[in-house]
């Protein structure tokens, strides 16, 4: 018989983590929206006047960015990135979508090769400095693309093939994608565009194909 109380206190565990990962998530908008405000008034801030502007104290503000360089060079991206509709909407091709999806994010991650490398520096030193606990989660931005397009497979694929499906599109998306194709693997920006849309396309119809081959076991 289960015991209900270890029930309750591990689904009070779950919305307390839960409640912790979404204020860090409101925590890291307020800190870009704060940024972007100024940057429409015309404005250079300090993270120190971003994160008053914010509701933030300093402290919270360093633990989420490690220099206003940083900062700046996300509210490029977040202001960069298009809607969904901008490439697919449900009843759409999904391979299509994420094709255009993926090679919409390379390019907006190479416009500004030097602000992408400050803002994977800054998420890499936030992770380090920071304990377990304390670390605010990475924005996950390419997972807007994915999580809908992946989702509009679930006649075809089982939830399982699903979430590994995502979880492959996540490695060919945003920024540590660019860096692989641009620093490791020496492509030239036209060469990472068609890589990213090509690579996209390729491992949602190979998730097909195996669903498929699946089916007729």
């Amino acid at each position: 018989m289960p015991n209900r109380k270890s029930s309750r206190r591990a689904d009070g565990d779950q919305v307390e983590s839960d409640g912790r990962a979404n204020q860090k998530r409101r925590t890291r908008q307020a800190l870009i929206s704060a940024a972007m405000a100024f940057r429409d008034e015309g404005y250079n801030p300090t993270l120190a006047e971003v994160a008053e502007r914010a509701l933030v104290s300093r402290a919270t503000a360093y633990r989420y960015f490690s220099s206003v360089e940083a900062l700046i060079s996300e509210t490029a991206t977040e202001r960069g990135l298009l809607p969904l509709e901008h490439f697919w909407r449900p009843g759409d091709d999904p391979a299509g979508g994420i094709s255009r999806a993926a090679r919409d994010m390379m390019k907006l991650m190479l416009n500004d090769e030097i602000g992408l490398h400050v803002m994977e520096r800054s998420f890499m030193a936030v992770w380090i400095d920071n304990d377990p606990s304390a670390r605010p989660p990475r924005p996950g931005r390419r997972m807007k693309y994915i999580g809908p397009i992946v989702e509009s497979l679930k006649g075809e694929l089982s939830p399982s093939a699903r979430k590994r499906l995502a979880h492959a599109l996540s490695m060919v998306m945003g920024s540590e994608a660019a860096l692989a194709i641009r620093d490791i693997g020496g492509a030239s920006v036209d060469e990472a565009l068609a890589a990213a849309a090509w690579a996209a396309q390729a491992l949602l119809n190979q998730a097909r194909i195996d669903a498929g081959e699946a089916r007729r076991k």
